[in-house]
């Protein structure tokens, strides 16, 4: 990476993992800086690619599916390259053994999950098969995962700044909110402002839609890093057998690992399906046994993949080196809509 990131930096990401939308102001009594360095800051680590914040409805309210996906040798780039546009693939990584692409699909409900799989998916030219796990329940998400820059003492902080009002329930699905979701899946801390210039609108509207949008409590807001810049560079996902009596045990105590990015119960004879970002190769093996102890004798790891490189995180393009590109292909197009 041409810029590692400082102190100041790391410590302004987790900040931002904890309150993604909390002013610089907000944010500059707990960290030590003033706003407008905050601000600065910011504005650098996103114009580097190295950091970005982005939003998504929450993970009950629309289907998600892990689709292991081979490519017919020579035809890599065509197939990526339609999956790259596609508002259904949310993530796209290149595997290193079993699969050549790992494709994390986001549906409106199963019938809309069916007409991906078999009318989108499968008529790409170059899929040769595919093999689909649905979430059944998502236990862990990668919103959750947070750098450790910062002490307990400023964690506990910001977790107790003020939100404006209690929340109110809404249908993201309203025409009315659907450019509002674009928006803020590309820039997670867009203000009325910046959005109604973006989409047309008076700002006095904006400001009330995006106040009802922010208070209903439906979207997830995630600060994500550059994979490179941090101390965890290799991400390994493990397939495991569970049995249904002892799922709520396994699941209790993977959630007390902080760096797990992805835990979910899904279809299929492997029943369980956890992610994480792992220091390097002797890590990752050390992260294995830890699983194998949260598993216990009555559970197995039935598969293991690497990921060699992530293409498309949540809906955003990255280089090969981690940092986002600044093209962006939200998922939530894929979301929104009666």
């Amino acid at each position: 990476m041409q810029h590692p990131l400082d102190e100041g930096d790391l410590t302004l990401i987790h900040a931002l993992q904890i309150r993604p939308r909390g002013t610089w102001s907000e944010l500059a009594s707990v960290l030590g800086e003033s706003g407008p360095t905050l601000a600065a800051r910011w504005a650098r680590l996103r114009a580097d690619g190295a950091a970005w914040i982005t939003a998504y409805p929450l993970a009950d309210t629309v289907v998600t599916a892990f689709v292991e996906v081979d490519i017919v040798p020579g035809l890599m780039h065509q197939v990526c390259a339609v999956l790259d546009v596609s508002p259904w693939a949310g993530t796209i990584e290149y595997a290193a053994r079993g699969r050549d692409l790992l494709v994390t699909i986001f549906a409106k409900d199963f019938a809309h999950l069916s007409e991906i799989l078999l009318d989108e998916l499968g008529e790409i030219p170059g899929v040769a098969q595919f093999r689909t796990h649905i979430a059944a329940r998502i236990h862990v998400e990668g919103s959750r995962w947070q750098l450790g820059a910062l002490g307990p003492r400023e964690r506990a902080a910001l977790r107790v700044l003020p939100d404006a009002r209690p929340p109110s329930s809404i249908s993201l699905r309203k025409p009315t909110y659907a450019p509002l979701l674009l928006e803020l899946a590309r820039d997670g801390r867009a203000t009325a402002a910046d959005i109604a210039s973006r989409i047309d609108r008076p700002a006095s509207t904006v400001r009330r839609q995006l106040g009802t949008l922010l208070r209903s409590g439906g979207l997830v807001f995630r600060c994500e890093i550059a994979q490179r810049l941090t101390r965890w560079p290799v991400t390994v996902t493990w397939w495991c057998r569970v049995p249904a009596s002892a799922l709520d045990d396994v699941v209790e105590r993977v959630r007390r690992e902080p760096r797990v990015r992805l835990c979910m119960t899904i279809t299929g004879t492997s029943n369980f399906l956890l992610t994480m970002w792992t220091a390097s190769m002797t890590d990752l093996m050390a992260s294995q046994r830890w699983l194998e102890d949260c598993l216990g004798p009555s559970s197995s790891i039935a598969d293991t993949a690497v990921t060699l490189r992530t293409r498309k995180r949540l809906g955003w393009m990255v280089h090969p080196d981690g940092r986002a590109t600044g093209v962006v292909y939200p998922p939530t197009v894929a979301l929104v809509g009666e």
